[in-house]
C-alpha cells in the first residue's frame, strides 16, 4: 500500500508539471523549522532486541527538521529537507537508542489559494539510515569500558522519499505555518557495523507523515497594474 501511495503522488506531481500553466504567477522563497510524527513500526528488530536481552522501543517517533525551497508559483519549486529523531528505552543498566536520520532534495508543484494561502504537492527525495545504539551495562572504569566494550553501535542505510501535501498560510509577509500530510516509504540497503556490511533484520521504515513548518519567507505576488 505504501508504494502505490508513493507512486500515486509521483505520478500525480508529473501530471500536474506537464499542465502547468507558462505564466508565471509570483514568486516564491522561504525556509524554517519542520516538526512532524512518523508512527513507524519495529517489530523484527524489537524481536532481536528481545532475544539479546534489551529492552525494545516503541512508536510514535516525533521527528523535527527543516529546510527551505525557491521557485515561482505556478510552476516547479526546488529546495531539500532533512528530518531527524530519536527513541529510547531503559531497563536497568541496560538502553537502547534508536535514531532517524533522513534527507533529501524536494520538487513541489504550489498553487495559491488566495492572497495568503498556498497548496502544495510535493515529493522529496534522498537517504538516511537508522542508527542502534545498544548498551549492555555500565562499566566500572575507563579500563573495563576498552577491555569489554559495554556498547555495540549498528547502522541500516536506505534511500526512500517523502510524497506530501501541505497547505500554507501567510501569517505576516514574512512568516508563514504550514500543516503537512504525505507518506515516507523506505528501501533499506543493509545494516553496517563498523563500515563492515553485516546480516540484520529487515525492517520496514514506512508510515504516514503528518507535520507542521514554521517558515521565514513569503509569497512574492507580482503587483496588480493600476487602473485604467
Amino acid at each position: 500500500m505504501g508504494k502505490k501511495i508513493l507512486v500515486v503522488a509521483i505520478a500525480a506531481l508529473g501530471v500536474l508539471a506537464l499542465g502547468a500553466e507558462e505564466e508565471q504567477l509570483g514568486g516564491l522563497g522561504h525556509g524554517g523549522f519542520l516538526a512532524g510524527v512518523l508512527p513507524l513500526e519495529f517489530a523484527p528488530l524489537n524481536e532481536a532486541l528481545s532475544a539479546a536481552g534489551y529492552p525494545t522501543v516503541a512508536g510514535p517517533m516525533l521527528v523535527f527538521g527543516g529546510g527551505g525551497s525557491g521557485g515561482v508559483l505556478g510552476g516547479a519549486v526546488f529546495g531539500g529537507l532533512g528530518l531527524g529523531g530519536t527513541l529510547t528505552a531503559i531497563e536497568g543498566e541496560k538502553r537502547t537508542d534508536l535514531e532517524l536520520g533522513f534527507g533529501g532534495m524536494t520538487i513541489e508543484l504550489v498553487r495559491p489559494a488566495g492572497k495568503t494561502a498556498l497548496l502544495g504537492l510535493g515529493l522529496a527525495l534522498g537517504g538516511g539510515s537508522l542508527d542502534l545504539t545498544a548498551r549492555a551495562r555500565r562499566p566500572a572504569d575507563f579500563a573495563d569500558a576498552l577491555a569489554n566494550p559495554p556498547v555495540s553501535q549498528l547502522s541500516l542505510r536506505f534511500l526512500g522519499g517523502l510524497g506530501y501535501f501541505r497547505i500554507g498560510f501567510q501569517v505576516l509577509p514574512w512568516l508563514a505555518v504550514d500543516g503537512w500530510a504525505g507518506y515516507f516509504l523506505t528501501f533499506p540497503v543493509g545494516w553496517e557495523e563498523g563500515g563492515r556490511e553485516i546480516a540484520g533484520p529487515r525492517v520496514e521504515l514506512r508510515a504516514p507523515f503528518f507535520g507542521i513548518r514554521i517558515s521565514f519567507g513569503g509569497i512574492g505576488l507580482p503587483e496588480e497594474p493600476p487602473a485604467q
